[in-house]
């Protein structure tokens, strides 16, 4: 029996650094509609669903064949909010999406998943790429154990690199599949001390005992976080190849 895995894309216009992002024009398309028709791409994903707790957001989904679940506007981040979603969804694993990934590429939420559809026991899984800026608090810094679980993500630079020259290190991205028992057990609890202080969500899942598998997925592309990212973003989607598979 196949397991079914569903896509959720949270989304809200109150974005703190770039408010009206998730509609924001990139190449003739808003930015939620690339997100979504690239998670449809996916070969894992059976369907994807915008949670919103935005009409204006709703409607432009809803315009372009995207289907859409109505949330609370009081949610703290996308874990909550895709938690409140997946109520309303019959499947065992829930991808969690973030909004902001118009250059999402369809084969690392395959590659990213598959580990929860291989193997019972894993519970979340969330997708690692070499970085190498140094000092750039806006990306979460991980570390693992040797089976590839995550011991501590940071925006801070992890490790520190004390006795020889920086290399790379190990950048999340989120990209994120859970089964859907622990996005219903993540609005049960309240936020938790170093979630507040790095102000990072997923770890409220590893402070409460959950282990997360980090999958290395290559050329992950920028996420969308500030007027800059967007216009750099418009740039690279102007030579993105598969554009052409859902205009």
């Amino acid at each position: 029996m196949n397991t079914k895995v569903v896509g959720v894309v949270p989304a809200r216009l109150e974005s703190k650094r770039l408010p009206g992002k998730a509609l924001a024009d990139i190449c003739g398309l808003p930015m939620i509609i690339h997100t979504c028709k690239r998670a449809l791409l996916s070969k894992t994903l059976d369907d994807v669903y915008v949670a919103t707790d935005s009409k204006e957001i709703q409607e432009v989904a809803e315009s372009f064949g995207i289907k859409s679940i109505m949330t609370s506007k009081y949610h703290k981040n996308s874990s909550e909010r895709a938690g409140e979603a997946c109520k309303f969804i019959d499947s065992e694993i829930v991808v969690n999406i973030q909004g902001d990934e118009p250059l999402l590429y369809p084969d690392h939420v395959d590659k990213i998943t598959q580990p929860l559809i291989d193997d019972s026991e894993i519970q979340v899984s969330m997708g690692i790429t070499k970085f190498s800026k140094i000092n750039s608090s806006s990306d979460f810094k991980a570390v693992m154990d040797s089976n590839n679980d995550l011991i501590y993500s940071s925006r801070s630079d992890i490790p520190h690199f004390y006795m020889k020259d920086h290399q790379y290190f190990w950048k999340l991205c989120f990209i994120v599949p859970h089964r859907k028992i622990w996005l219903e057990k993540y609005l049960e609890w309240k936020q938790t001390p170093l979630e507040i202080l790095e102000d990072n969500h997923f770890l409220r899942l590893t402070e409460n005992g959950v282990k997360i598998r980090l999958v290395e997925i290559d050329q992950a592309k920028i996420s969308v976080d500030t007027p800059e990212d967007l216009e750099e973003v418009r740039l690279l989607m102007k030579e993105d190849s598969l554009i052409e598979e859902y205009l």
